[in-house]
């Protein structure tokens, strides 16, 4: 991300939840010298999202990564390899879906943060859907 040892580091863990369920997580870490001193009372004092505070510099997100950790449906089911049966077992999903890494950077190129986040498996935390009869 082109900081320097001395080049100080802010760190900031985040929840998305929805009621009592932890969508995904992330971990941020950021460049105080790179942001506004508003911008950095901010992040220290509350905890709006980051990309809420940051949306004055115009940043522009970078993927560095995105892995699919777990998918229900067999690898080249999308050109036409056979799904197998249904089961009448539960699905065995992991806690972690999806993982992301991302820089964000001023418009110049300038970095001023790398996060990394982890998408949960409460994102499919949700009833079957009813089959009409």
């Amino acid at each position: 991300m082109n900081v320097s040892a001395s080049d100080p580091l802010g760190y900031r863990h985040v929840l998305l939840k929805c009621g009592d369920l932890v969508l995904s997580e992330a971990d941020n870490w950021y460049v105080p010298d790179r942001l506004t001193t508003d911008m950095n009372q901010t992040l220290d004092t509350t905890d709006t999202p980051f990309g809420k505070v940051v949306l004055p510099l115009h940043f522009q997100r970078h993927t560095v990564s995105s892995q699919l950790i777990w998918q229900p449906l067999p690898e080249h089911w999308e050109m036409g390899q056979a799904i197998p049966a249904g089961h009448s077992t539960a699905l065995d999903i992991p806690q972690t879906l999806i993982t992301n890494e991302a820089v964000l950077t001023k418009p110049d190129g300038t970095p001023i943060s790398f996060v990394i986040e982890n998408y949960k498996a409460a994102l499919l935390s949700f009833p079957p859907p009813a089959i009409a009869r």
